[in-house]
């Protein structure tokens, strides 16, 4: 049990200061960074005009 509290504690350590130096650096916390990489790549496929996707008439 002891071996676990004390990896626990290592673990939140290292993962604080991870944190603090990224807060650091970045205006964004790191989950709000990822969402956007992630909408960004997608972002073309998630439109929702289906005229313009399949080529079909005119959109506006």
């Amino acid at each position: 049990m002891f071996k676990f509290f004390l990896a626990l504690l290592v673990g939140l350590a290292i993962g604080y200061g991870y944190g603090w130096k990224d807060a650091q650096q970045h205006e964004k916390n790191v989950a709000e960074r990822v969402i956007e990489r992630i909408g960004g790549e997608t972002r073309e496929r998630m439109g929702n005009d289906v005229d313009t996707r399949y080529g079909t008439g005119d959109s506006k």
